[in-house]
This record gives structure tokens, C-alpha cells and sequence, in this order.
């Protein structure tokens, strides 16, 4: 996301996750006012109205903001009383009644409609707060409730099964708790339940499957943030320790969206924090025979494996319980039809248009611009439709996605038909006198697969473009792909690794210009594509097709 942020907050409204406010990096730390709403089915970031200002913006509140009837409201901004109602329909701010008491880094809950705001700070000072306050949207109105056993600031506070459960925290400044307070409002009482297994605060918190799932937080803020996952179940009152984050996080927005978690910003160290940007995605992989969408063959390998304790398939709740039976059909169920991309790219074009002359990419703004005539083929691909290009003066131009230099990437495109000499991928040139290269193409003597991204000049020996065995101009389909991990180039073709560098690379050429699919960088007479392109991917990271 735009920009790096730590201590935001966040909401999912229609399938969307909002992130609001929040902190940029220190030693110069700022409070933002920033809303930026994240569709985790095309993968892309939207910026939206601005929070209104009033004191700071930073600190609002740990963990989610509630949500009710769809509008979002952001209560105590900034150590303030101020409530504001965000309504994602209309892209709008509202002012609401104030807060009774003044205070940060509480927790807020809806529960059936009226929202719970739980613990928190006063400003000025650290002192742990047990007040609990709920406040009605329909009439605008504060009431209170009774206090929390242990004040505590820095918590989390999630709802199951008609409880809500204020989770970790500080009661003092030093050191983070270990408890878990559940209250009911039916009857306005706290009870403590089992402390959870490592003390945390300013962690993420999300429910799936009745049951609570802790991320990362700290024990204190001058120690490093944890990796810990931590699962409660309500019904057992039971802590369980789950294998850790790849990611050491504090400060940042959990969410879920489709039964999948994510995990948005934050920072992943003491002072002076850093702000980060970072998006992560946690959830079952649905997709059990890998044609990327979830479908017949992924319930008929479920239900053959029906009663068993197999993996791959026992995917609720909470990814897994040892036995295959309604809950992991319901999570398969629920996902029915999707497409289902992993890891996510940072371009995509698909090539099932059925007229015009834009190819969209799917995940962001690079949009490829048709040049000459090339086919739209709405039936006639690999997956979906594809584009025929003509091999005269058929190409498609993009803006730029990323430069061979920045580190690991990875090209991906499904091909049939060409000849020795075309070019399926290539890069306009950059700052770096002669880069720009072919990213994929056919050897121009024997129609095998080859790329000639290739390191700087430099040293006693020139670089060399990487040329495979593997022949991609028979006129069937072939999946091809370029991956750089950084030290060495590969081909594949059709799944299997059909070129890779023998020695180490130092790095690759840069470049800033945009990609050509179907003609080399000049345009070159013979380098123009004659055949079916298909489902063109780019990727930021190393991915083994």
C-alpha cells in the first residue's frame, strides 16, 4: 500500500479491506489521515477521502474498526473523543457524538449493531484503563458498561458465539499480559478465562471458524515483535500455538476476507520504527489439482478423501482439525467457481477480450496498447481466449511493470505457433546504454526457447544470452517461462526446467521502459510473433512454474 504505515486501523466492508490512519516511519514519524481501500480479488490499492482532521490522526485504535450496516466508524481519534462514521458507498466522513471518555489504543467491537469500546489510554500518560463504553449509531448516543477486571491498553477485542473477548494487552507500560477477559453483554459481567500462551499487545487478531487467531505483537516496545501465531477456542477455553509467521510484525492490520487472512503494514521493529507496506495472505489452498480455480476435480479429491485425516484436503476449521468431513466441504464450497492465484503477480494480462484495442492487466494500471491487427481469440486459448498475432506488425506495448536490475522476477506466458527468431517478451531500453532485452523468444536457428536479459557489460568475458534445448515453435501449446533468483537465470518449458546458468551472475541489466509482447525492443521486422499468446504473468519473486 501507499504510503508504509504502522498503528493504522481497518475494516472489510463488501469483501474490501479499508485502512485508516496510522504512523509513517520515525525518527520523523507523522500522523496520516490517509484511507486506501485494498480488493483482494484483483490484488490492487485504491486511494479514498482523506480522514477529516482533528488532533492527531495516528493511534487510533488496536485492531479493527466496527462496522455497521456498512458504514465503518473510527472511535477516539488519536487519543481524541471523536467518533467518525466512514460510508464506503459514497466515499464519506461524518461527524458523531463524542466518545464519554477520552483515551487510544483501546479496542472496538460491534455487537449486534451497538459498538464496545473496550480498555484503552488516557493521553498524557501510560494508565491502563478498564472502562468499557458502548455506543449506539441508530441513536448517537454513549452508555456505560461495567469495567474490565484488568485495565489494559494495547489489546485486541474480538466477538464469538455472542462473547466478547478482550484479549492481551498492557496493564502497565514495561511488559505485556497474558490475559483473557471474555465479557457478556447479556448480562453486563466479565469472567477471566485461560491466559494465552505468550504475552503479547499491538498484535493482529482475527476470527475464523469460532475461533480467535493471535499475530505477532510484543512483549515490550523496546524488544523485537514476535512471529507467534496463538489460537483460542472459546468452547474449550484452550490456547493452542500454531507454526509462526514468515514475518516478524507489531502495529498492523489483520483482516478477513473468503476465509483468508491478511496482514497489511505495521513495522517489523523497535524504535526508530519503520513503516511498512507490506500485504501478506494466509488461507487453505482450495486449489488441490493446481488448474488454478476451484472447481469439480477439487471437490471429487475432497470427497474421496472424506473421513480421513489427509492434509491437503482437512482445511477447516482453522485449516484443519484431523478429519476431512462438512466443515472443509463448506470452506471448499464457499469458494466455489473462484480463481484461485498464488502467489499473486505484479502484472497480469489475461488476453480474454473479445474486441477492442486495450489488453487489460488485471492486478494494476499497465495496460497493453494493440498495434497492427492482432485477433482476439475468445475461445481459442490455453485458458480462456487468447490474441493471435500475425508475424508482420502485430505486438502489444505496456507501461513499465519492473526492471530486470531491482531483483527477482519471474516471466510467465503460455505460447503456440512461431517461428526461429520471434520474440514473445522484450523490454524498451532503459537508462543503461543498450538494455532492454528480450525477456523470452525463439532461437533464431533452432526455434528453442531463449532469453537474452543478460548481466552489465563489465570484465573480461561478454555475457551471454541463456538458450534451452526445448523447442517452442512446433505449433503446440507450451507453457514458457523466465525466472531470476538474483544470481542465476532459468527457462522453463511446460514445468520443467529447460535452461539454467551454470555459474553465477552478477546482476541483470536495468530498465525503466515498458514491455513489448510479440516484437523485440526495435521493433525488428523479423522479430514480430506469428501464433497464440496467452495468460502473460509477471511476478516481483522467484516463482517455479
Amino acid at each position: 500500500m501507499r504510503p508504509p504505515r504502522d498503528g493504522q486501523t481497518s475494516a472489510v466492508v463488501n469483501g474490501k479491506i479499508y485502512v485508516i490512519g496510522g504512523w509513517t516511519s520515525e525518527p520523523n514519524a507523522r500522523a496520516l489521515a490517509t484511507v486506501e481501500e485494498y480488493d483482494p480479488a484483483t490484488n490492487t490499492w485504491t486511494r479514498k477521502a482523506d480522514m477529516p482532521a482533528g488532533g492527531s490522526l495516528g493511534d487510533l485504535v488496536e485492531g479493527p474498526s466496527p462496522v455497521v450496516d456498512g458504514k465503518i466508524y473510527v472511535i477516539g481519534v488519536g487519543d481524541t473523543a471523536e467518533v467518525e462514521e466512514y460510508d464506503p458507498s459514497t466515499d464519506t466522513w461524518t461527524r458523531k457524538a463524542d466518545m464519554p471518555t477520552r483515551r487510544g489504543t483501546h479496542a472496538t467491537v460491534n455487537f449486534e449493531g451497538k459498538i464496545y469500546v473496550v480498555g484503552g489510554s488516557p493521553p498524557g500518560a501510560f494508565v491502563s484503563l478498564k472502562t468499557v463504553e458502548v455506543y449506539d449509531p441508530v441513536t448517537d448516543t454513549w452508555a456505560r458498561k461495567a469495567d474490565m477486571p484488568l485495565g489494559v491498553a494495547l489489546l485486541n477485542a474480538q466477538v464469538v458465539r455472542g462473547k466478547i473477548y478482550a484479549i492481551g494487552g498492557r496493564a502497565v507500560i514495561s511488559s505485556s499480559t497474558a490475559y483473557m477477559q471474555e465479557y457478556d453483554p447479556a448480562t453486563d459481567t466479565w469472567t477471566r478465562k485461560a491466559d494465552m500462551l505468550v504475552p503479547t499487545s499491538s498484535m493482529g487478531s482475527v476470527v475464523l471458524g469460532d475461533k480467535i487467531v493471535v499475530i505477532g505483537g510484543w512483549l515490550v516496545s523496546y524488544l523485537f515483535p514476535y512471529a507467534t501465531v496463538q489460537v483460542y477456542d472459546p468452547e474449550t477455553d484452550v490456547w493452542t500455538r500454531e507454526a509462526d509467521v514468515p514475518f516478524l510484525r507489531v502495529a498492523f492490520s489483520a483482516e478477513v476476507v473468503n476465509n483468508r487472512i491478511y496482514v497489511i503494514g505495521g513495522t517489523d521493529r523497535p524504535h526508530p520504527i519503520l513503516a511498512l507496506s507490506t500485504v501478506y495472505e494466509f488461507g487453505p489452498l482450495l486449489d488441490f489439482n493446481g488448474d488454478e480455480i476451484v472447481g469439480i476435480e477439487d471437490l471429487v479429491t475432497l470427497i474421496e478423501s472424506w473421513g480421513t485425516d489427509n492434509p491437503r484436503c482437512d482445511i477447516a476449521p482453522l485449516y484443519g482439525d484431523g478429519i476431512v468431513n462438512v466443515p472443509d466441504l463448506e470452506v471448499l464450497m464457499s469458494s466455489w467457481g473462484q480463481e484461485v492465484i498464488y502467489p499473486t503477480p505484479v502484472a497480469r494480462w489475461k488476453l480474454d477480450e473479445t474486441e477492442g484495442s486495450i489488453a487489460q492487466n488485471s492486478i494494476g494500471d499497465n495496460h497493453g496498447i494493440l498495434h497492427g491487427e492482432p485477433r482476439w481469440q475468445p475461445t481459442g486459448g490455453k485458458k480462456g481466449g487468447a490474441l493471435q498475432f500475425d508475424g508482420i506488425d502485430d505486438y502489444i506495448s505496456t507501461d513499465f511493470v519492473l526492471s530486470p536490475w531491482d531483483g527477482p522476477f519471474s516471466a510467465l506466458a503460455w505460447i503456440k505457433g512461431g517461428a526461429p527468431g520471434d520474440v514473445i517478451i522484450s523490454q524498451t531500453d532503459g537508462a543503461m546504454a543498450g538494455s532492454g532485452e528480450i525477456w523470452l523468444g525463439a532461437d533464431a536457428a533452432s526455434g528453442t526457447l531463449m532469453t537474452a536479459l543478460v548481466s552489465p557489460p563489465g570484465g573480461r568475458s561478454k555475457p551471454q544470452p541463456l538458450n534451452s534445448q526445448s523447442v517452442v515453435t512446433d505449433d503446440q501449446w507450451h507453457h514458457i517461462g523466465f525466472v531470476w533468483d538474483g544470481s542465476k537465470r532459468s527457462l522453463y518449458v511446460d514445468g520443467a526446467e529447460a535452461a539454467k546458468d551454470a555459474t553465477a551472475q552478477a546482476s541483470l541489466k536495468s530498465a525503466n521502459g515498458g514491455l513489448y509482447f510479440g516484437a523485440d525492443k526495435t521493433l525488428n521486422a523479423s522479430s514480430f510473433f506469428s501464433g497464440l499468446v496467452d495468460d502473460v504473468r509477471i511476478y516481483n519473486r522467484v516463482v517455479h512454474p
